[in-house]
């Protein structure tokens, strides 16, 4: 049982998606602290050849969690299916992923984090991604860090835990050793697909992979 585990950005970037699609359970860290100026609430999206923020406007205070964070002004949704008509609308596959996500937006709720975890849900399904998903807020636990990583590992049976590069800098792999839990270190390097721009630019959100490539984005979804 292989479980992965990260909050519920916003729209993200396909690194999220290719540890989502190397497991069994992904768990929404749904209950982790909030974070001011982070992926969980923006993206970035190409704009004529330049990285731009498409930014969800957000009230939140400091220590509260992402499911207690609220969408701060209803009129985000409109703004941003405008701003993505007019990016990627002579894209491919505007038409047929414009059709895809309108509904989460234009439905959204106000929590942050169910509307974030509606449309990753909805891009999951229309890539074919199987895996199963989980809360951790249904899995209450009084510990933090690696303790509580684990804690969500035992309670999900797991024996491999999928963790990015960047959990290196403060997972103790001791931990999950003694715990039963193989800790397995993954790093995805972005595979290059038609952007229609000189030059491929990183780090964007899936959604730019999805309107030029559609269901293909499935196949740069692997981790080398």
């Amino acid at each position: 049982m292989r479980v992965a585990i990260h909050q519920p950005n916003y729209a993200p970037w396909c690194g999220f998606f290719a540890k989502m699609n190397a497991c069994d359970i992904f768990v929404f860290y749904d209950d982790a602290q909030m974070s001011k100026n982070s992926y969980i609430n923006r993206c970035l999206i190409n704009n004529q050849g330049r990285q731009a923020w498409l930014t969800v406007p957000v009230r939140f205070k400091f220590g509260d969690k992402i499911n207690e964070v609220v969408i701060s002004d209803g009129r985000w949704a409109k703004k941003h299916l405008q701003t993505l008509r007019s990016v990627y609308g002579r894209t491919p596959f505007f038409k047929e992923i414009f059709t895809l996500i309108e509904p989460i937006y234009l439905n959204s709720d106000i929590s942050l984090a169910k509307t974030n975890m509606a449309l990753i849900r909805t891009i999951a399904s229309y890539l074919g991604i199987s895996c199963q998903f989980k809360l951790s807020s249904s899995m209450p636990s009084d510990k933090s860090s690696d303790d509580r990583l684990i804690d969500i590992c035992r309670a999900l049976s797991a024996d491999t835990y999928i963790s990015g590069k960047g959990g290196e800098n403060y997972q103790n792999h001791d931990k999950f050793k003694v715990a039963g839990i193989r800790l397995e270190v993954k790093s995805y390097t972005p595979i290059p697909y038609e952007q229609k721009t000189d030059t491929f630019i990183l780090g964007l959100s899936i959604l730019d992979a999805l309107f030029n490539i559609g269901k293909k984005a499935i196949e740069i979804l692997e981790y080398k």
